[in-house]
């Protein structure tokens, strides 16, 4: 790759795992990113991508930066690599290469001098020199005294070998086989010898003296007050002590990882795709012309629904699949996700965002879209959250589990957009702070959404003639998405709860011939249930969610089967990623509210949100010609008691409950070791909390506590 990167030696340290309720807040994924993180800048190195660091993060960057470079080259980072990545690639990403970076003549002089390798396991090695522009400015290291070793000590009347060991602060002074204390600061010397050693009867003796040059001069007095001038000079270092045991090699993971993303359940390559495959006499629910076919078989041929049928017969190669006793049907759909989305789901910032979009911050490793997978899920449209009257543009997505961000996307469908009415929009429940952004009513609301849609209007009226007579125009984002709205170029999803909001947007819809997709949530729906059918738009709400905020309290259960019987097309969603594993039961109370048949619940969220979002062309029948999306259940699909045991998407096998049930026992087998690992790295020492208590920080436990609790109640309440 040509593209370099910036990375941090940020390492987290070792996370608390000493007891088993602690150990619960710990994932896998934060286990594996401990115990791999150093050797981040190696697999950059090995995979050819150029790299600089950065102190970024760290909170002693002194100390810390190169003890974790020191890691990363133990974890099998070059050395010519890891200086590079301080020197001559960040000359490079600032555009300073001909004056910074190497020694060379002709180059700015700033040079850095060290005592030792810095790179190497050496924790010794110092910085002693740093040259700046020429001018050089001598660090603490540069004039500090190093006092281990053997030297020869001279004073009046005698003199003697002493041996000096250990740290400046804690020496040992060794005299004929007895140690004394010493210590050193700066370039001085203070040693507490016995005066035994110089003939002067009981006590200590103390002498200080100052280096110079590899010599000590200085005065020493014994206990009875006689002074004299002694001296010292090194004469040989002393000699290395052989360790009985060999010193235990540090566990360093292999470079080598194969799973995406990281974390349970992650992919280890994607999955394969079918060439033929025939699944015979289960009980399909097409969702198509042919109804519920009982002992039907399904032959899938690639990524296609090749036909459905009874007994068709079996292509030549083709793999059988007996699921009598099982039914199938296609892979359900959610109209209205949140799921996927990097970081904070709202952009707050303005009341218009038609700039921003959801297809920007796709994140493939949300490990929702796996538990979706096993619900069945296959398909979401991907919104951002109801803070703007006209949001950011949204994104419809297939589950394809273990791809990147752009593997996540389903192209070929219309684009899309997210516009709020209602209490969020107007910041009515946001707190007494936001009061200053427009608008602050409903009438508000629906004003800026007129006056948006006017100066897109405008906008591409210049645009159309710049550069005949008129002069150019500058390009704006916004308006740009505005404009495809007006030309029916992108769909219009609009969250929406009372009847009165609902009826004014279908005004501004019809005055600007808007292609309204659907009124998402839209709980009163059921009272203007008409005028959303003779709109062409849909309602995508919940199955019975009601009075958990003021203007939803006329919201009622029937509600999707109402709007339903008025000709609406209607689908229930999930706006939540924990009920997006159950939507099949979700559909199952339209049958109980309502009375519609079990075909028509069903529909609610395989075919109807495929109408939604224009891509029922694709998805959300099991019809020859269509994706071969589709989810083998162990019993009725509406039940609470019948599970997916396998969910498809474009013929590939993205979830097998008996292979999770493999994983399962690979991931208690991974976690175990990485626990274990983690206790011994904290009893030797490796752990963040010393630290952030040092700052004033709260506990790793409670902070990360709070961020999750935020993080959940934002995804259900968005």
């Amino acid at each position: 790759s040509d593209v370099a990167t910036i990375i941090p030696l940020d390492f987290p340290g070792a996370p608390r795992v000493d007891t088993p309720d602690r150990a619960l807040g710990v994932s896998l994924e934060q286990l594996q990113h401990w115990e791999l993180a150093a050797s981040n800048p190696a697999f950059l190195q090995q995979a050819g991508v150029p790299f600089a660091f950065t102190t970024d993060g760290l909170d002693d960057p002194g100390n810390e930066f190169w003890a974790n470079l020191r890691a990363a080259v133990q974890r099998g980072l070059d050395e010519d690599t890891a200086l590079a990545a301080l020197t001559t690639v960040p000359a490079q990403l600032v555009g300073a290469a001909e004056r910074l970076g190497t020694v060379e003549a002709g180059k700015i002089a700033n040079l850095v001098v060290v005592d030792g390798n810095l790179f190497a396991g050496d924790a010794e090695a110092e910085i002693e020199l740093v040259v700046i522009d020429g001018m050089p400015y001598e660090l603490e290291a540069f004039n500090r005294f190093d006092p281990e070793g053997v030297w020869r000590a001279s004073w009046p009347g005698g003199s003697g070998d002493w041996a000096l060991s250990g740290d400046a602060e804690r020496l040992t002074l060794t005299v004929d086989g007895q140690a004394y204390q010493a210590r050193a600061q700066g370039d001085e010397l203070i040693l507490l010898p016995g005066a035994e050693v110089f003939g002067g009867g009981q006590g200590l003796a103390r002498l200080s003296a100052y280096h110079r040059d590899g010599t000590v001069e200085g005065i020493g007095e014994l206990p009875s007050g006689d002074t004299f001038v002694w001296s010292a000079v090194r004469i040989r270092d002393l000699p290395e002590e052989s360790a009985d045991e060999q010193a235990d090699e540090p566990d360093i993971p292999p470079l080598a990882w194969s799973q995406y993303p990281a974390g349970a359940y992650a992919a280890t390559a994607p999955p394969p795709q079918v060439d033929s495959l025939l699944i015979r006499g289960a009980t399909l629910w097409t969702g198509g012309s042919q109804g519920r076919i009982d002992g039907g078989d399904l032959l899938i041929r690639g990524d296609r629904i090749e036909a459905v049928g009874r007994d068709l017969e079996v292509p030549r190669g083709a793999a059988v699949m007996d699921a009598a006793g099982k039914h199938v049907t296609a892979g359900l759909i959610d109209a209205h996700s949140h799921t996927a989305i990097s970081r904070r789901v709202n952009e707050t910032g303005s009341a218009v965002t038609l700039e921003v979009r959801i297809a920007d911050v796709l994140d493939p490793t949300d490990i929702a879209i796996y538990r979706q997978l096993a619900g069945g899920l296959t398909t979401a449209l991907v919104l951002h959250g109801s803070a703007n009257p006209m949001g950011g543009q949204s994104q419809v997505i297939k589950l394809r589990w273990g791809e990147n961000a752009g593997g996540l996307i389903l192209d070929g469908a219309p684009p899309g957009v997210k516009f709020a009415l209602g209490e969020n929009v107007k910041q009515s429940n946001w707190g007494d702070e936001y009061t200053d952004r427009y608008p602050q009513t409903r009438m508000g609301v629906e004003q800026i959404i007129r006056d948006t849609f006017l100066a897109a209007a405008r906008y591409g009226r210049d645009m159309a003639q710049a550069g005949r007579r008129a002069p150019p125009v500058r390009r704006n984002l916004r308006l740009d998405a505005a404009l495809e709205i007006l030309d029916r170029r992108r769909l219009v999803h609009v969250h929406s709860y009372r009847q009165d909001e609902i009826l004014a947007f279908i005004r501004v819809a019809q005055d600007f011939d808007l292609d309204v997709a659907a009124f998402q949530h839209v709980l009163e729906g059921y009272k203007v249930a008409d005028a959303i059918a003779e709109l062409g738009a849909g309602g995508s709400t919940f199955s019975d969610w009601w009075a958990y905020k003021f203007e939803v309290y006329d919201a009622i259960p029937y509600n999707g089967a109402l709007m339903h019987r008025a000709g609406v097309v209607t689908s229930f969603n999930s706006d939540s990623s924990e009920l997006a594993r159950r939507l099949n039961t979700e559909a199952a109370k339209a049958v109980k509210y309502g009375g519609l048949s079990e075909e028509a619940a069903l529909a609610f969220v395989t075919i109807n949100p495929a109408r939604q979002l224009r891509i029922d062309d694709r998805v959300g029948s099991l019809e020859p010609g269509k994706d071969a999306d589709f989810v083998i259940w162990s019993g009725h699909p509406l039940s609470s008691f019948s599970r997916a045991e396998q969910t498809w998407i474009e013929g590939r096998k993205y979830f097998d409950v008996e292979l999770d049930a493999q994983m399962r026992e690979r991931i208690a087998a991974e976690r175990s070791r990485l626990v274990q690992k983690a206790l011994e790295a904290r009893l030797n020492g490796d752990g963040p909390e010393a630290d952030r208590a040092a700052r004033g920080g709260p506990p790793t436990d409670l902070y990360a506590a709070c961020v999750e609790l935020y993080a959940c109640f934002e995804e259900a309440h968005p």
